[in-house]
């Protein structure tokens, strides 16, 4: 199998505001290469918790790329490719913010969630967080360090793969039932509109229960 698994770090609870990116790339089954990018985010603020949380502080990046400007270095790794994350809702959610914030374009790829996968492949453990995981499965990693993150996503999708013999994403998506999803400039776009629309429904509903106060 073939594909790439992704992990970001934010520096406050805004989905913009990326700070680490990790990136374990599987060729054949085989882990090739595993990296982190350091973001400045933008704005250029830390929330402690999260600095608890991953360890990295604003010291650490002030120097580094924006997530715009490292971005044609990102691009290349997911555009085309089958993508996978732990709690992919968050790693793509965050992805899709930026993309959006910073007017970029978008990649095309589908993707999976390893959350989803573990609760379906293995049912009988207690716990599908990535920690616990890989303690059940004897992975080694640091955990909230986006690129061993990255990397034990990776891992759990080999290890499935390896125990159930199943060896395209297509049956995987079929046999435990997981959604293989899709990223396009079209979905995008969508996702946008839906968006505004959702926003501008807030406002208006605010504004109507602020003229029925007043009338009060």
């Amino acid at each position: 199998m073939d594909f790439v698994a992704i992990d970001f770090e934010t520096a406050t609870s805004l989905p913009t505001s990326i700070c680490s990116m990790g990136i374990c790339i599987v060729e054949d089954s085989m882990v090739t290469d595993v990296k982190e990018i350091l973001i400045k985010p933008v704005p250029y603020e830390f929330y402690d918790y999260n600095i608890l949380i991953h360890g990295i502080t604003p010291l650490a990046v002030r120097d580094k790329p924006t997530f715009a400007e490292c971005y044609d270095d990102i691009f290349p790794y997911i555009d085309g490719k089958t993508v996978i994350a732990h709690n992919a809702s968050f790693d793509i959610g965050a992805l899709r913010s930026c993309i959006e914030k910073f007017n970029l374009k978008c990649p095309v790829f589908r993707y999976m969630c390893t959350v989803q996968l573990s609760q379906k492949a293995y049912p009988e453990l207690p716990s599908h967080k990535l920690n616990n995981l890989c303690d059940e499965f004897g992975i080694n990693f640091s955990h909230h360090h986006a690129n061993d993150d990255a990397y034990a996503c990776a891992c759990i999708l080999l290890k499935t793969e390896k125990d159930f013999d199943i060896h395209t994403f297509e049956e995987l998506s079929e046999h435990f039932s997981v959604k293989l999803n899709d990223m396009s400039p079209e979905k995008h776009k969508r996702l946008i509109e839906e968006k505004k629309a959702r926003e501008i429904k807030k406002i208006m509903q605010r504004k109507s229960r602020e003229r029925k106060s007043k009338t009060e």
